[in-house]
């Protein structure tokens, strides 16, 4: 029961980070990163994500896009695209 209540839990926090990603994206025309850093589910552009990089707290290969999206729980696609 309990296993049950945290799995819902973390689905509803994936899915409100996916819609706060999909607003973000709206507003800026950039693309947004749903990531799981340190135990919690985050919304990042490229710009933190290459900032959260250069400090040690990603690891490098991150730095490439394709290893990024296999990481990433989501992302969304940009405006040009």
């Amino acid at each position: 029961m309990i296993e049950l209540c945290k799995r819902l839990i973390r689905y509803l926090q994936v899915r409100n980070a996916i819609r706060h990603a999909d607003r973000m994206q709206k507003l800026t025309g950039k693309r947004h990163y749903v990531i799981q850093v340190f135990g919690k589910i985050r919304v990042y552009d490229r710009f933190r994500i290459n900032l959260l990089i250069r400090q040690g707290i990603l690891h490098k290969r991150l730095k490439d896009s394709v290893e990024l999206t296999q990481v990433c729980l989501y992302y969304t696609k940009p405006k040009n695209d």
